[in-house]
Parts: structure tokens; sequence; C-alpha cells
């Protein structure tokens, strides 16, 4: 594919996405169709499902550059802290911030990313799990995290950890998303932290 096409491609995903997202936070996620969505953004039904087989790619596609425009300053936030723990809770506090303003969005964004594991099995291209390899890694060098398991592997793990917090604090929203996430956390900590302290 070439840049123009590419370029063309991502300006109306963006687009497409844009509309859809303000289509849901208008009249509920669930209640939006695909035929909506095509009708509001202006393009074709087989241009929609051309770019978004499903609603939920849509929903999924959107928040993952919303994760990709905000992650280049917040791993520079989180690298200015001298620990592996005080990194990691930079990006959950974040996250637990940005998931409790778009909470109805949370469900959906689950259940795609679980249907999608047999096919994918890794990040998407905007995750956090590249980050918390990379962030796994520094602390493996210093010792903060065992080298027993590969620095990718334990980025899943933790990534796993994180998507269960967020489905309990699905279950019951009265609890504190950020403590949800603390406690995934201390249970990853336990399990991967370095004995060279």
């Amino acid at each position: 594919m070439t840049d123009r096409i590419t370029r063309k491609r991502q300006r109306t995903q963006a687009h497409i996405a844009q509309i859809a997202v303000a289509l849901f936070e208008k009249h509920g996620y669930e209640s939006v169709t695909m035929e909506q969505i095509a009708t509001e953004s202006d393009v074709a039904r087989g241009t929609l499902y051309n770019h978004f087989a499903v609603k939920d790619a849509v929903l999924v596609y959107w928040i993952h550059t919303q994760l990709s425009d905000a992650l280049g300053s917040l791993v520079n936030q989180a690298l200015t802290r001298s620990s592996f723990v005080e990194r990691v809770a930079i990006i959950l506090n974040a996250s637990a911030a940005w998931w409790e303003k778009h909470q109805s969005f949370a469900a959906p964004y689950i259940r795609y990313r679980f249907h999608g594991l047999p096919e994918g099995q890794g990040a998407a291209p905007s995750d956090l799990i590249p980050v918390y390899a990379q962030l796994i890694k520094a602390a493996q060098k210093t010792d903060e995290i065992a080298t027993l398991t590969p620095a990718d592997r334990l980025a899943r793990y933790l990534h796993y950890l994180y998507l269960s917090a967020l489905m309990e604090w699905l279950a019951d929203p009265e609890q504190s998303l950020s403590q949800q996430f603390a406690q995934a956390f201390d249970f990853f900590m336990k399990g991967a932290e370095s004995g060279m302290k």
C-alpha cells in the first residue's frame, strides 16, 4: 500500500471512529448500529465494513488511538520515577482516570480484546504490553524484577491482571479502579520481584 493510500485509510478510520464515539456518547454504545455510524460518517456501508468488521472494532480503534496519543508523554513522565513500582503506578493511575471517564466503553473493549485472543495473541499496535515490557526489562537490569521469565511474557501477565482488575471494577463500579489496579499490580510484584534486594 502506498503512503498516500495508507494516510487516506487512516484519515477515514479516524473520522469514522470520532463520529462513532460521538454517537456512543449520545445514544449509548449498545443502541448505536453500524448503519447509523455509516450514515453519520457519510460513508457507504461497504466502506465502513472494509475498515471495521464490527462496531466493537471501531471502539477499540478509537481507544487505541487515544492510548497511542497519550502514551509518549505518559512513558516520559513514568521514566522520571526512580523505581519500577513508581513507574508502573504512574501508568496505572492515568489509566484508571481515563477508564473512569469512559466506563461505558470498558465492557465492549474487554469483550472484543478477549474474543480476539486466539488469533492475535500479541499486543495491539498501541497496547500497553510493549510499554510494560520496556519497563520490566529496565527493572530486570536493576534487579527489581527477576530475570527467570522473559520481560515480554511478564508484560503479558501484567496486562492480563490489568484487564482482570478492569473486569472486577465493571462488576462493582463502586470500587475504586485505582485500588483494583494497585491490588493486581501488588499480586504481580509478589510473583515477579527479584530476591536480590
